[in-house]
């Protein structure tokens, strides 16, 4: 059993199971198959942590206000999507008023920026102690899918995310999130290049990571089966995450070209 079929796991449940609750029990991560339900369930043992309306919570605004409420508003996005409509979910069941989603300008926007960073974030601690005796190339896999594993729970509301974050205003906060990805992926399994490869290894997983991205929101599979597939084929291609700068660059326009793609046969004007 490959390295990729003994991480990739059924998120599926967790999907339904958060848009039906804000608690869950934290998974255990015993085992490398555990890395994409290992962040829902992370999520939403956060979650529990969050008060709810009640006098205790009507305190004014403070300076982790704007965080608290872009991650109680995650527990939203199910329902409501990435929009603010779930920010204003999210401060009513705090005790705030509605209106208190006027601290965020840029709607579901500001919220998909939170929840990029978060996953940044917690990136490092999904992966701690999980690479040992892997390859850089195993460790590059693992990465990726645990960095998926993070949309999961998002997956039917993921394409709006994508639509918000290709208009024009946002691209740059895409772009910008984007090579943090790449960067603390590499970073994580212990690169060290300084030289022209260090540009190359990022633009390349950058292509993978984007198009296998785009493609888990059209899987149907179980255990998402064919997004397994569809990354190791994507991993084929760039010849072990490292081939010459062309070849890198066909990749990242592919890349591109699917993500206006995929905007269009969603309806979505860019």
């Amino acid at each position: 059993m490959s390295l990729l079929q003994r991480t990739l796991t059924s998120t599926r449940p967790a999907v339904a199971a958060l848009a039906r609750s804000s608690a869950g029990p934290m998974l255990a991560r015993s085992t490398p198959a555990r890395c994409l339900n290992s962040s829902a369930a992370s999520l939403q043992a956060e979650d529990t942590q969050q008060p709810k309306s009640s006098e205790s919570t009507l305190r004014p605004a403070g300076k982790t206000t704007p965080e608290a409420i872009l991650k109680n508003a995650l527990t939203f996005v199910p329902e409501h999507g990435w929009t603010s409509t779930s920010i204003a979910k999210a401060a009513e069941s705090m005790g705030y008023p509605a209106i208190v989603h006027g601290m965020f300008p840029n709607g579901g926007a500001d919220l998909i920026d939170y929840f990029l960073q978060d996953c940044l974030n917690r990136l490092p601690l999904e992966l701690e102690g999980r690479m040992e005796g892997l390859s850089t190339q195993e460790k590059i896999k693992l990465g990726t899918l645990t960095r998926l594993g993070m949309i999961a729970p998002y997956i039917d509301r993921w394409p709006e995310a994508l639509a918000v974050m290709g208009q024009p205003k946002n691209v740059p906060m895409s772009l910008n999130h984007l090579a943090k990805i790449v960067d603390e992926i590499w970073h994580l399994a212990g690169d060290k290049s300084a030289d022209m490869n260090w540009y190359t290894k990022r633009a390349s997983l950058a292509g993978v990571y984007t198009t296998t991205e785009l493609y888990m929101t059209t899987d149907k599979t179980p255990n998402y089966q064919a997004t397994q597939r569809f990354l190791e084929r994507r991993f084929e291609d760039a010849a072990t995450v490292g081939k010459a700068t062309s070849e890198v660059i066909q990749m990242a326009e592919f890349g591109a070209k699917s993500v206006l793609g995929l905007f269009a046969s969603k309806g979505f004007r860019v």
